[in-house]
Formats: C-alpha cells, sequence, structure tokens
C-alpha cells in the first residue's frame, strides 16, 4: 500500500476507523502481514478455484532419489518432458516433487534455475506441481555428488532425507535451514506453477523395515520441532500458495490427543489438511471421515500400492466422489525401483515382480496396465469431472 495513502489515512478525522478497515481488508484478502494460518473460509475458497487436483508423485526414471534429480550434471530435463506428456496423456494436471536442501547451499542460483526450468516444463504439459522441501524418509546421511546405482530388486534403495539427521537432531542446527526455507519460498511465493507447499513429508518416519538402526530415538521430537520452524519460516514470507504437513499413521486423527508431536503439528498448521493412506477402501474412506472434522480442503498426497488393497480402480473413484485431491505414488517404472513392495528391504526380487507396488508406465512409455489407464482417463475427463477450468 502507498505510503502517501496511508499518510492520508492517519490525518483523516476518520483516521481510526479507516486504518481498522483497511487492515480488515488486507487480511481478509491474504495481504497483511506474514505469519498466520489460513481461514478456513481462505482455504476453501482456495481450493474450490482449483480443478479437482490429481496426479502423481514425480520422480524422472533415469534418477534414483531428489539430489540426482536437482543435481546439475545428473538433471534431466529431457526425460522429465517426455514423462510429464505421459502424464498429461492420461488427464493428469499436478504433480508433488521433492526437493533437497544440499543443491541450495551449494549451488543456489543453479538450483532455483533448474526448478525453474521443471515448472516451465510442467506448465507446458498443464501439470501444477506441489512442491516438498524436507522429507523424513529413507536414508538419513545423504551426501551431494554422484549418487549410487540402485540395488537390484530393493524398493527405492537411494532415496535421502533432507535434511540429514545431524542437523535435524540439534534445534541450533535446524535453525541453519531457515535462510534456505525462506530464500526459496520468497523466490516463487507468487509462481502461480506451484500449487502447494508441502514442507515436510512423514517427519517422524522411524525407517523400521530399512534404515532404523541408524535412526534418532527422539525423531517425532525434533522432526516436530522442525515441522513448527518451518512452517513459521514459510509464513513469514506470506506465499500465495497454501502451505501444509501430511498425516500418514497412528490412530484415528479426529482427536488431536491421541496423536503423536508431528501430527498434532501438522493438523494444527496446515492451511489445507493433507494425508496418506495405502489401505483398502474402507480405510481411505475412514480417514477422510476423520479428516472432515477440520473443516478444511483434503488433499490425499500418497496412496495406491496394489498389493495392499489400495488401487485406482479401488481408490480413486473414492477419492473423486468426495472431492479429495489425488497423488498416487510413481509415475514411470526407473532407477527408484518403486514397482517393487516395501518388503524388499528384507527381501529383494530379483527379476520382474508378480505385481507392480507403484507406478504407471514402464520405461518406453507403455502402460503396466491399460485398464488403469483408461480408467484414469475417464475419471480425469473434463466431460467426466465436470470441470471447465
Amino acid at each position: 500500500m502507498p505510503f502517501e495513502f496511508l499518510n492520508r489515512v492517519f490525518r483523516s478525522q476518520h483516521a481510526s476507523s479507516l486504518l481498522v478497515a483497511c487492515l480488515l481488508c488486507l487480511t481478509s484478502t491474504g495481504l497483511a502481514m506474514g505469519g498466520e494460518r489460513w481461514s478456513k473460509e481462505r482455504a476453501t475458497q482456495w481450493y474450490a478455484n482449483q480443478p479437482w487436483l490429481v496426479g502423481c508423485n514425480f520422480l524422472p526414471s533415469s534418477a534414483i532419489n531428489q539430489l540426482a534429480m536437482w543435481q546439475a550434471d545428473t538433471f534431466d530435463p529431457e526425460t522429465i518432458d517426455r514423462e510429464l506428456g505421459w502424464a498429461e496423456s492420461i488427464g493428469f494436471n499436478t504433480v508433488r516433487v521433492y526437493l533437497h536442501d544440499l543443491p541450495w547451499s551449494e549451488d543456489r542460483d543453479g538450483y532455483f534455475k533448474r526448478i525453474d526450468e521443471f515448472l516451465s516444463i510442467a506448465e507446458k504439459h498443464k501439470i501444477s506441481t506441489l512442491m516438498v522441501i524436507f522429507d523424513g524418509v529413507w536414508d538419513p546421511d545423504p551426501q551431494s555428488g554422484l549418487q549410487r546405482p540402485p540395488r537390484a530388486g530393493v524398493h527405492n534403495s537411494g532415496w535421502v532425507q533432507s535434511p540429514g539427521r545431524v542437523l535435524l537432531a540439534d534445534p541450533k542446527k535446524q535453525d541453519q535451514l531457515k535462510p534456505y526455507v525462506t530464500d526459496l519460498v520468497t523466490h516463487f511465493a507468487n509462481d502461480e506453477r506451484i500449487v502447494i507447499w508441502d514442507l515436510f513429508n512423514e517427519p517422524d518416519n522411524p525407517n523400521t523395515s530399512s534404515y532404523g538402526p541408524l535412526e534418532l530415538d527422539n525423531k517425532d521430537e525434533v522432526a516436530a520441532q522442525l515441522t513448527r520452524k518451518a512452517f513459521g519460516w514459510a509464513r513469514s514470507v506470506n506465499p500465495s500458495q497454501p502451505l501444509t504437513v501430511g498425516v500418514w499413521r497412528g490412530p484415528a486423527w479426529d482427536n488431536l490427543k491421541d496423536l503423536n508431536l508431528v501430527h498434532q503439528a501438522a493438523l494444527e498448521l496446515s492451511d489445507v489438511i493433507s494425508y496418506h493412506d495405502y489401505g483398502t477402501p474402507e480405510a481411505m474412506q475412514a480417514r477422510i471421515d476423520e479428516l472432515r472434522k477440520y473443516g478444511r480442503p483434503l488433499i490425499c498426497t500418497e496412496y495406491m500400492a496394489r498389493g495392499h488393497g489400495s488401487t485406482f480402480e479401488t481408490i480413486l473413484p473414492i477419492l473423486k466422489n468426495e472431492k479429495v485431491g489425488a497423488y498416487c505414488w510413481g509415475l514411470v517404472d526407473g532407477k527408484s525401483q518403486t514397482k517393487y513392495p516395501w518388503s524388499t528391504w528384507q527381501t529383494p526380487i530379483l527379476g520382474e515382480p508378480e505385481l507392480w507396488h507403484h507406478d504407471i508406465f514402464n520405461t518406453d512409455g507403455s502402460p503396466y496396465r491399460q485398464k488403469e489407464v483408461s480408467l484414469i482417463k475417464e475419471l480425469t475427463s473434463s466431460e467426466s469431472n465436470g470441470d471447465e477450468k
């Protein structure tokens, strides 16, 4: 707001009432000073202006993890373009993408340039991006540089956490991440290509079946601290996009006092509520019913594990009917090897799995199951979902 206008307001005989009115107007339109959680009304209105968000968690098939995706030597726009084209071809209009703090600390300008290039490619395919800033899953000791090759027959054998456990363990060291978060969110705060900021994926994940012995004993406590800090840092920038952290495990989510520290923070601070569920249709419906209590838009940021009863045929119609955003895990079979089930950390599968766990396409673009692709196309067609956007 121009300073000369404020001066006129303060000099007027109705200064007090006019100033209050201005502040109320700024707050209601989202232009007020950062720091406040969106109201339920603002979140609901924002969601009403979106198409039905339906897409996938995306990693190009040529990358084994987030570092390989974003580092200069292995950033692969050609593969990204090709594979997002396949996503567009089945009606996906959004992807969930993981970032990492290390590329920013080593090559800030190059990192932002590559993010911008990715967003432009996605936009070309009419796809918005949900950006994930931190991640608490898999290897707790990330190292920049050339990433290791996949382990044969093992699900997501090279994925890394952000930040690593050394920073996460110490609340004072966590504060070193503030410039990263504020710089990142400031840079893209008004970028319409980004639909949501997901600040921390599964912050408290103990990674019991993989890196459990290396994990922090008090991970829920320190991860909750970083979760709350991340909300504060991002909110201080006052981005145009909503903020969220997903809930993903534990008892019923409609009673905060029964939840751990991370889940309490996620549900207390998120502008829109996001969650993960890889269970049966009954489990998915129960989670949706629990989360309706909070009166905010719902986004399912992870689902679809065929061997667990979470399939496109059983889950995607529920999410559409409930008007819940839907991001399945995976798009193309690649170095992340998420076609293999989680259990391959204990028992690797040599060769093709009998049933793909995640993913939709082979590396040549042919569908794993044509009937799944046909169903997705049907549910995402503009005629089917009534979307005129």
